[in-house]
């Protein structure tokens, strides 16, 4: 499907609830999540999918001791809650059918696609946990569905902005509006269709020939930490940056402390709505700029954004919290940052040392991935 969203554009104008001045994106190109999921569920790789949880636990042959694996999400806590509270649930049209758990699990990314020009792409994907993560991480067809293109901000938002406004600086409202279009864009996909089926259930008839009742559950949200902060609508690098608490950067020295682990605890994030609303009452109907007083009152302690989030607004009455579903993000987070960061420092002691241990590491590096390729392949 191709539809266009609609979002609001602060004036700096004191207006009245409702006159707000829209701007409209085109170009969303999307599926329907129900139906992406009908098809997952009638498709030959759904033979895969495990639709019972379970703990998976190791019995040590020597000592006899047993120890709880946590490999995948279908034999997570989580998991295994969601799947209980489904069978619990009662129904007033007596359906007998059997109700299974579809593992909804997102990722997205806004990449450039050359080298040259400004060619880009935005896409969502969807994967589910009810597949092996050996499956969903090989190459195999059928384990990656694309879910939506989110269209970019296209240059004539600045027109707009211009045709109202005769400041020249637009940066702090140009991201305002691209978290407003992201969370516009999952507005869309998570339409009241979804809503209902992620109440009810949804009635398939599985590859295997069986009707089962299937409920759709959020699990996890993958992306780098730019995108993550859009998702959880927060700011980029604020006083408090993490998208899962509110721990302010003063307390990062304390990283790996038991005070630190309690802190995530006892300061972990929650939807924030009333004031959001207040934020968004004062720039949109009293004329307040983005980063005025005002908002910066009632948002900055916990480094919060004007924006309104979907997944919060849409599936509050299952109390789903989106910030315990951003999980880490082992490219952008692990290999392309930790791990990067590690070897490139290794490499400027090295050349302080002697520039030619850079070619011994080289090849020892070489080695360990002949190595890897070596025990992939058996």
């Amino acid at each position: 499907m191709d539809v266009n969203v609609d979002i609001q554009v602060p004036s700096r104008e004191k207006c009245s609830e409702g006159k707000e001045r829209v701007f409209t994106v085109h170009g969303l190109a999307y599926r329907p999540l129900i139906s992406v999921i009908r098809a997952a569920f009638t498709e030959a790789a759904s033979e895969q999918f495990h639709l019972t949880p379970f703990k998976r636990i190791w019995k040590s042959p020597v000592t006899g001791r047993e120890q709880r694996l946590y490999d995948e999400l279908y034999t997570s806590d989580i998991w295994i809650k969601a799947h209980d509270d489904v069978q619990k649930q009662r129904r007033e049209d007596g359906c007998t059918l059997e109700r299974v758990i579809a593992g909804l699990m997102f990722w997205s990314d806004s990449t450039h696609l050359a080298q040259f020009g400004h060619a880009t792409a935005w896409p969502v994907y969807l994967f589910f946990g009810n597949l092996t993560k050996y499956e969903r991480a090989s190459a195999s067809p059928g384990t990656c569905y694309p879910v939506a293109f989110i269209p970019s901000l296209p240059e004539s938002l600045t027109s707009f902005i211009n045709s109202f406004t005769k400041r020249k600086n637009h940066l702090d409202l140009l991201a305002h509006c691209k978290h407003e279009l992201f969370h516009a864009v999952w507005k869309t996909l998570l339409d009241g269709e979804f809503v209902e089926v992620y109440g009810n259930g949804i009635v398939i008839r599985c590859h295997d020939g069986v009707l089962r009742r299937v409920y759709p559950r959020i699990f996890t949200y993958s992306a780098d930490y730019p995108e993550k902060i859009i998702v959880a609508a927060i700011r980029d690098k604020g006083l408090c940056p993490c998208p899962r608490c509110c721990l302010p950067k003063s307390s990062f020295s304390r990283l790996g402390f038991t005070s630190d682990r309690t802190g995530r605890l006892t300061r972990a994030r929650f939807y924030a709505r009333n004031k959001i609303c207040a934020a968004r009452r004062a720039i949109y109907q009293f004329g307040n700029p983005i980063k005025g007083t005002a908002v910066e009152r009632i948002l900055k302690d916990c480094s919060l954004v004007l924006t309104l989030n979907s997944f919060a607004e849409r599936l509050s009455l299952f109390h789903f919290n989106i910030y315990l579903a951003l999980v880490v993000d082992l490219m952008h987070e692990f290999e392309l940052g930790i791990l990067k960061s590690v070897l490139k420092h290794l490499i400027r002691i090295l050349y302080v040392i002697d520039p030619s241990l850079v070619s011994t590491l080289n090849e020892r590096l070489g080695s360990v991935v002949i190595l890897i390729q070596m025990l992939t392949r058996l």
